[in-house]
């Protein structure tokens, strides 16, 4: 029998939709065990104590061991299963490149999109109006953090491809899936950003067809002024 890992995930989740990419891409076998999030099933004591003892996702299961935190799960996956060196290369350099842009993300273009879609898009669905103040004061973060995504990291003068070097990296699919979180709340990433516009669409091809379907909820959700591609209707 072939080895497979369970992930707990959820596709309205960022870093669920990379690892379902991941895996996919990489023909690591999994199951696919997917908890709503809208109806808290990451916080039930069930959850935590038979998977994730934190209580989010994702989390990957392989026999008896657990593990959360998307970053530290590319990595494992990584030692553990074959795939393409390129995702997380062996080569100092571009390994060191590639964890340098996952710590700098959870702070800051992370925490950038999150905050603007939960003020934007989400507290509204809970009732909550959002404050016109406060929404200017996350676009223009939103707005400084993307455009030096665009200017620094992508069109900083390396002429390389993607993140860290010519080739797709977990830094590349780990950030393309946090940008796309901003398009259902209406905000545009790629206006504006050639070399971000180029990228994403790069990042998007080498993935596909699993991009599009782990996408497919953000291309619906997304508002009729955002283009996004159109994916089947569930069966």
């Amino acid at each position: 029998m072939s080895r497979s890992v369970k992930l707990y995930y959820d596709l309205m989740s960022q870093p669920s939709r990379a690892l379902y990419i991941f895996l996919s891409t990489n023909k690591i076998p999994f199951d696919r065990c997917p908890i709503a999030l809208r109806k808290m099933q990451h916080k039930t004591d069930e959850y935590r104590r038979q998977v994730n003892r934190y209580g989010k996702v994702p989390c990957i299961v392989d026999g008896s061991f657990r593990l959360a935190e998307s970053v530290a799960i590319y990595r494992y996956l990584c030692r553990e299963f074959p795939t393409d060196g390129h995702w997380y290369p062996s080569d100092t350099v571009r390994q060191a490149r590639v964890d340098e842009y996952l710590s700098w993300q959870h702070l800051n273009l992370r925490a950038d999109v999150s905050l603007y879609f939960f003020h934007v898009w989400l507290n509204p669905l809970l009732g909550m109006e959002p404050d016109a103040g406060k929404t200017d004061r996350l676009r223009r973060r939103l707005d400084g953090v993307l455009n030096f995504f665009d200017q620094e990291l992508l069109s900083g003068g390396s002429g390389q491809a993607f993140l860290a070097g010519d080739r797709i990296s977990i830094a590349d699919l780990s950030a393309a899936c946090e940008i796309e979180q901003a398009k259902i709340a209406g905000y545009d990433p790629c206006e504006g950003r050639p070399a971000l516009a180029s990228w994403l669409t790069a990042v998007r091809e080498r993935t596909n067809p699993f991009y599009d379907e782990a996408h497919k909820y953000v291309y619906r959700l997304a508002p009729d002024h955002i283009v996004t591609p159109v994916v089947a209707e569930d069966e």
